[in-house]
């Protein structure tokens, strides 16, 4: 499946519609959206796992770095990032954090990712208008986080059970991260949900065939939003 177009999301009525046959795999779908382009990563070191995802080449950064036209990643680890560069020679990153300051020297970029972020920094405002300063009227950005509404969530709620990231501070559902963005002065077009990896591959081809009929229970949500235009 691919992403779904979005016209108007009636993020103002009290029951919403959720975006229908977009269920995607995460990377494939951002290196789609990235493959040739000027892109700014933000949350390029995935610390903590930012050892073994290197070690194995996994990191979306890696998978990023030959494809895109022009690539650069910022970070709020520093540790994570002297790693990367010491230890795996992945020179195209910088120590910020977005959410607390903003440097004016990068410029615009087509993309402006900020993947599976937004759930740990207490500062969401911040965080937005800062992606937004190095975008131009024909910029992306691309938010990606866990879904609020997921059925695994909700499965192990039924039993007691959450699995969480101990630094994640917030959920987000479709609506909830449309109206942020919203808010900002920015216009959701594109949205879609992915699933993660399970222990087990049969419990991972139940979801599968789970997510595959309904998408809005899968494990992510990733939201495309362009400026709007005045």
């Amino acid at each position: 499946m691919a992403l779904a177009n979005l016209i108007n999301p009636n993020v103002d009525s009290w029951e919403k519609s959720l975006p229908r046959k977009c269920l995607i795999d995460r990377d494939l779908s951002i290196l789609e959206l990235c493959r040739g382009k000027r892109v700014l990563h933000l949350g390029a070191a995935d610390a903590p796992m930012h050892q073994e995802k290197a070690e194995r080449g996994e990191l979306l950064h890696q998978k990023l770095t030959p494809i895109c036209g022009e690539l650069l990643g910022i970070d709020s680890n520093a540790e994570a990032v002297e790693y990367l560069k010491s230890k795996h020679h992945i020179e195209n990153l910088v120590v910020v954090d977005l959410s607390k300051e903003k440097p004016l020297n990068l410029g615009h970029w087509d993309v402006v990712l900020c993947c599976d972020i937004i759930e740990h920094v207490e500062n969401i405002d911040n965080l937005i208008e800062g992606c937004k300063l190095f975008m131009n009227k024909d910029s992306i950005l691309v938010l990606t986080t866990i879904n609020a509404i997921s059925l695994k969530l909700a499965g192990r709620a039924f039993f007691s059970r959450e699995a969480v990231h101990p630094d994640h501070i917030a959920y987000f559902s479709f609506s909830t991260l449309s109206r942020i963005v919203l808010n900002h002065s920015l216009v959701p077009i594109q949205a879609g949900f992915f699933a993660y990896r399970c222990m087990s591959k049969l419990t991972e081809l139940v979801f599968a065939a789970i997510y595959k009929y309904a998408p809005g229970t899968a494990d992510g949500i990733i939201l495309i939003s362009k400026k709007k235009v005045v």
